[in-house]
């Protein structure tokens, strides 16, 4: 029996259209996770809810890996994009993941505004820096497909914690010191928990909203990831699976 490959979202509207392509075999609940089992053109795939937030991800992620063994994880949704560069609709793919949430304020000062983005948050108390890389096999495959050789898709560095960033100071902060060109809510803890079980995922990321530019979020972007996540797995079906 050929491994399941898994789509997560956090919210319903970036799987509702995935829902609407496959045939759903099974609504299963695992803990509060949902975890629809499914056929998409005669090949098992598992569209999976982890809900908002690292935590979530991270808990959805282990035990999606736990219970269904995939073949791969896409780890697909919006994104606010942290350069001037990024507009609505265009696609980040995380060859790498800075975790954003860990950081240590300033002491009180009169004359500090403590905006933690002055201190090196993304460092832990050992003065490490945390991020996580995506499976180089499993991102090398993807760099290879035609369909992800176009102007609005990036391989690029996705910032991921429990925030939304909209002060354009620490935004720019971010992309200065790491890199960092866009930010979601999910990504450290799903990848933190693949590279921990051994499964390999790579997340995908559509910009929704820029702050630099006032662009304003739009959940409607979502459909862009989601198709992306189905034309990946469309190629490999035609690449991988016997026909007959």
């Amino acid at each position: 029996m050929n491994k399941p490959i898994v789509i997560q979202g956090a919210l319903q509207s970036e799987i509702d259209f995935l829902l609407e392509k496959v045939k759903i075999n099974k609504k299963e609940f695992i803990g509060n996770y949902i975890f629809y089992e499914c056929i998409y053109k005669n090949y098992p795939v598992i569209i999976s809810k982890i809900k908002i937030g690292e935590i979530s991800s991270a808990i959805a992620t282990t035990l999606c890996i736990k219970n269904y063994s995939p073949l791969f994880i896409i780890n697909e949704g919006t994104a606010g994009a942290l350069v001037n560069w990024l507009n609505k609709g265009d696609i980040v793919i995380g060859n790498k993941i800075y975790y954003i949430s860990q950081f240590s304020t300033e002491e009180d000062k009169e004359t500090d505004d403590n905006n933690p983005w002055k201190n090196d948050e993304y460092k832990t108390i050992d003065n490490e820096i945390v991020s996580y890389e995506a499976n180089k096999k499993l991102l090398d495959w993807l760099k290879g497909l035609k369909i992800l050789n176009k102007k609005n898709i990036y391989f690029d560095i996705i910032g991921s914690g429990d925030v939304w960033t909209k002060n354009t100071n620490q935004i720019l902060e971010y992309n200065k010191k790491y890199g960092v060109v866009c930010e979601a809510m999910e990504c450290s803890g799903a990848y933190i928990s693949a590279n921990s079980l051994n499964t390999p995922l790579v997340s995908i990321r559509v910009i929704s909203n820029n702050e630099l530019k006032n662009q304003s979020y739009d959940e409607k972007t979502s459909l862009h990831s989601q198709k992306l996540a189905l034309d990946i797995i469309d190629e490999f079906i035609e690449k991988f699976c016997v026909k007959g």
